[in-house]
């Protein structure tokens, strides 16, 4: 009876034994896979930190200064960087504890990273695209903070005659310093003149929706940048003239201004004459003057109408570079020369002493002549017109240009745009896993 009651006691325990194992070997399973699952969780966590914490080394003069975000560094620094942050939240060890295999006994996850793989080139400050977007983010913040009106009227502020084009002509000589610009130097043509005088552009609308893209662009280079007359900036740039030179490109602010002075005349030039064409007390007086070269009238008419709309640009010029305000729709009270005092023209005879052609130049005046009405349009808003029509991405190119030589010349030499970027993509394996993600401003 008592090996009996043995036996049935030892069958219990093995059967007991046997359960508890089985239980045993089950709760490691599930420990197996929590550690896994939270191992992977704690994982993610950690290298989305990690991406932050790079981006949280961004150029603070580059933000402070142009309200860019965007970090210095490359590939191999920023694998480095990621490595580092990581490092310091896998590596878990208690000061004096012991290890196995080079990991801490009180590791539960025993993290190891065993790849990173860096992307930074879709992010570069020196795309057209990333810097567009960086500037629209920038002024949609703005102008939710500020409001529109301040921004465009950011630099009006004690403009007064004759202020225009005062200051050292800057030039930038250095080829090495041109060369290492995102542009490269390159100049443009100029302003399509026909494409501004159509309708759809005098008419301001599209340049002044605030909802567009290239509105947004226009007014920040305004409001960023300096020009010939925009009040005192007290921001230490290279070049004084610098929305021109976006325009234009050349690298000196005398021939940016010209290039500009240029396109303004044509510009007024051709809308002057369409407004002598459909004055008719204007039209009469220019009648009048041609019919007193007998058959050469028909193009007298047309060489005095030109010289008297030039006269008129070059007198708009002056105004507008003494601070004035030139209208872009001319009317009587907004036109100020007289045909009389505006123009000089003279028959050429032939042998025979007959009038077969006619010479009409402007006259020479000293100064400017201001009309009855002051409306119209300051030299900012001349320059926003001319910027809505400007190829996007050679602007765009023109305002790294600047950002550039102005951080060289008051941040630190070394400082390229190309080195700067406003986020990265980023692959790693961690203890056989795979994670990825963008990480950008």
């Amino acid at each position: 009876m008592n090996m009996i009651r043995n036996n049935k006691k030892g069958s219990v325990i093995v059967f007991l034994t046997s359960i508890l194992l089985t239980m045993i070997m089950v709760g490691m399973v599930f420990v197996h896979a929590a550690r896994s699952v939270c191992g992977a969780a704690y994982s993610d966590a950690v290298l989305e930190l990690a991406g932050r914490s790079v981006l949280s080394e961004f150029d603070r003069r580059l933000k402070d200064e142009y309200g860019l975000f965007a970090f210095y560094g490359n590939e191999d620094i920023v694998k480095s960087a990621i490595r580092f942050y990581v490092s310091g939240s896998f590596n878990k060890k208690i000061p004096g504890e012991l290890s196995v295999n080079n990991t801490a006994i009180t590791d539960m996850f025993r993290l190891k990273t065993q790849k990173i793989d860096i992307s930074l080139a879709p992010y570069s400050l020196m795309s057209a695209d990333v810097i567009e977007k960086q500037i629209e983010d920038y002024m949609n913040y703005l102008i939710a903070e500020k409001g529109l009106k301040f921004i465009m009227n950011l630099w009006k502020n004690g403009v007064e005659a004759g202020e225009a084009g005062q200051g050292a002509n800057r030039r930038l000589g250095s080829k090495a310093e041109i060369n290492s610009l995102p542009s490269k130097g390159n100049a443009s043509n100029g302003i399509n003149i026909t494409a501004l005088t159509s309708k759809e552009i005098l008419s301001f609308e599209k340049i002044l929706d605030n909802g567009t893209v290239n509105f947004k662009v226009n007014e920040y280079i305004m409001s960023h940048f300096k020009y010939n007359i925009s009040g005192n900036k007290a921001k230490d740039t290279f070049f004084r003239n610098e929305v021109e030179y976006i325009l234009y490109g050349k690298m000196s602010d005398a021939d940016n201004l010209s290039r500009f002075r240029i396109d303004f005349l044509l510009l007024r030039t051709a809308l002057n004459e369409i407004h002598i064409h459909s004055s008719h007390k204007k039209r009469n007086a220019v009648l009048l003057l041609s019919e007193t070269f007998g058959s050469a009238a028909p193009f007298a008419y047309l060489v005095i109408a030109t010289a008297w709309a030039a006269a008129e640009a070059e007198n708009d010029a002056r105004l507008l570079l003494a601070g004035k305000n030139v209208t872009l729709i001319k009317s009587e009270a907004t036109w100020a020369l007289d045909l009389g005092a505006a123009v000089r023209a003279k028959g050429i005879r032939d042998e025979e002493g007959e009038i077969v052609s006619v010479e009409a130049e402007p006259r020479r005046i000293k100064g400017y002549i201001s009309p009855a009405s002051g409306a119209g349009y300051t030299y900012a808003d001349y320059l926003r017109l001319f910027l809505y029509l400007e190829k996007r991405e050679t602007k765009l190119l023109r305002v790294m240009d600047l950002i550039q030589i102005n951080l060289r010349g008051s941040y630190y030499s070394d400082f390229l745009i190309k080195d700067h970027y406003t986020g990265f993509s980023l692959a790693a394996k961690v203890s056989g896993k795979m994670f990825e993600y963008e990480q950008k401003y």
